[in-house]
């Protein structure tokens, strides 16, 4: 960064506004696995210059009754049409990488701080709960968002691997405040959930999904 120091944002997710880019990523640094310090955030207008702006989310402190928070992962985040504040997605997880859950944070800046959203004494949870496809909701795994240029609507795209006839590769649209999502927007894009690192864009007329594959 500009003070010489290693960029610490592991499983970056990048937003770019007011022409600036901004770099979300886990502390990794002097951590052990399954737990890390929350989400960093650096910012550049060059792309090669990064300021350091501490920790956007600390992690979940209190053990939370699933077991996550200490260790967060592969944030997200939009500039939200609907209310003009920040909105974080970000992927919770317990010892052994297990279960991984959803949490959501806010912010009115890009740098933070971000507040969870939800149940406080344990903002982790499944995707849509008790939705008519799968009832304890859906397993929250490598995710992105996605804030349409043309519409300004926002979206999320995710893997899921709780039940293998009914999960996989999945989208759905989040509310007008980026916190949750629309239940009747839920669609299975593909079947396998071995999908990750997605990204979605929009260039010349066409939508553009990217994402790797995995075993």
């Amino acid at each position: 960064d500009t003070h010489g120091r290693v960029i610490d944002a592991h499983g970056a997710g990048f937003l770019v506004d007011g022409g600036v880019t901004y770099w979300y990523g886990s502390q990794r640094n002097g951590w052990k696995c399954c737990h890390d310090g929350g989400i960093n955030v650096y910012s550049s207008r060059d792309l090669y210059s990064w300021t350091a702006h501490g920790l956007a989310l600390r992690t979940y402190q209190t053990r939370s009754s699933t077991g996550n928070g200490r260790d967060l992962e592969r944030p997200k985040v939009v500039r939200c049409a609907g209310t003009g504040q920040y909105v974080m997605w970000v992927r919770g997880t317990g010892e052994g990488n297990t279960p991984q859950l959803a949490a959501v944070a806010v912010s009115s800046s890009p740098t933070g701080s971000f507040s969870y959203v939800g149940n406080i004494s344990d903002p982790f949870h499944t995707v849509d709960p008790g939705n008519p496809n799968i009832e304890e909701g859906y397993q929250f795994a490598d995710a992105t968002l996605f804030q349409d240029p043309a519409s300004s609507r926002a979206f999320v795209y995710w893997r899921t691997r709780v039940n293998s006839h009914h999960t996989g590769f999945r989208a759905m649209e989040l509310t007008d405040d980026c916190t949750n999502v629309r239940r009747e927007s839920d669609h299975q894009l593909f079947q396998t959930a071995n999908r990750e690192a997605p990204a979605v864009f929009h260039a010349r007329g066409q939508y553009y999904l990217w994402a790797s594959g995995t075993a």
